[in-house]
This record gives structure tokens, sequence and C-alpha cells, in this order.
């Protein structure tokens, strides 16, 4: 496959395994705090409950695990099947655990993974992942009222490779809406997640 081809490749050599090494047990803490109770309310991602968003997250880190073993990524941008039950926490433990385990396997990193919008090698992919979990992290919290911070250095560093794909693609392949004006004064969490088409 020619570099072409696999257009979002960079060259800065920021490893997508720190930052998830980052991103994940601060999503876990974010579902740690729904309540059953919650799984029905609205969130930031138009027409999803907090059920739909959970399973989205979970269901979605199950078929990235498949994906480093060669299985495409389909499109999921619809509701899938509830994988959640009562037990949320549980759930995303056992996936969280799935997918951490296939990108040790040898040879993940150069794998090229088929996405939607393009393919990418797993190195990227994990960039990838990164930004996505960020958001929802963002989403999940919304939810709960419960606060989320990250290092700024790693927002930095997830914010411009957001801009280095959805500058690319049409947001409709990767289930964004259009960009939001953040306010004065937005932190960079807020306008990464402005940016990705969430409203404050």
């Amino acid at each position: 496959m020619s570099t072409e081809t696999l257009r979002f490749e960079l060259e800065d050599g920021i490893d997508g395994g720190a930052q998830l090494q980052q991103v994940v047990p601060r999503l876990g803490a974010a579902i740690a705090q729904v309540q059953i109770a919650e799984l029905g309310l609205p969130t930031p991602c138009a027409s999803w409950t907090t059920r739909d968003l959970l399973n989205h997250i979970i269901g979605g880190a199950d078929m990235f695990a498949a994906a480093f073993g060669g299985a495409p990524v389909l499109d999921i941008s619809g509701r899938l099947p509830d994988v959640i039950g009562d037990d949320p926490m549980g759930a995303f433990e056992l996936a969280a655990g799935r997918f951490g385990e296939a990108t040790q396997q040898p040879g993940a990193m150069e794998q090229v993974i088929e996405l939607p919008f393009g393919p990418m090698t797993g190195r990227t992919f994990l960039r990838f992942v990164a930004f996505d979990l960020t958001v929802h992290t963002w989403d999940v919290a919304s939810v709960t009222g419960s606060e989320v911070e990250f290092p700024e250095e790693l927002l930095v560093e997830i914010t411009s490779f957001a801009h280095h794909v959805l500058d690319t693609v049409p947001r409709s392949e990767l289930l964004c809406a259009d960009p939001v004006e953040s306010p004065p004064g937005a932190s960079p969490l807020e306008v990464l997640v402005a940016y990705s088409g969430r409203q404050l």
C-alpha cells in the first residue's frame, strides 16, 4: 500500500498508546459515575441516550480490537446491540482489556486498519481512538455532571490530530457534526469538543 493511500500518517512520532494510557482511565472514571437511572438520559450525541452512547463506546472497542486481527471497522453510527446490561463499568473494563491486548500483538502498530473513511496503520489508529474517546469522556461526564480534566499537553496533541483528520474527511463519514464556535475563555477540552461538533 502506498504512502499516498495512507494519507493520515504523521511523522511527529507521538505515541497513541501513551495517549490512551491517559485517556482510558479518565473515561473509566466518567463511566463509573453513571447510575442505572441515568442510562435513559439524553447525551451531547444527537438522538443517543446514555445507554446508546455507552454501547457505542464499548461495542466500538470490541470492533476496534477485532480490527487488529484483520476484521474491517464497520459503520457504527446507528444504535448497537446492548452490551452493558446493568453493569456499564464491568462491560467497559472487559472491552478495554480486550482492546489493550489486541494492540500488544506482534506487528499491531504496523498493521493497516481498514476504516470507512480510509486506512491507517495501527500506530495512527491509536491516535484516532484517543481523540474519539477523549470526546466521549466529555460526553459521559456531561450526563452525570462530573468534572473531567486532561493534561493540556495531551489535549494539544489530540486537537492537532483531530484537525489533521477532520479537515480532510467529510464529517458525515466520521459521525461528527459541523464545528461549533467555542466561547471566549473555553478550556482546551471545550475547544476540542466544540470543534468536534458538540454544543457547549
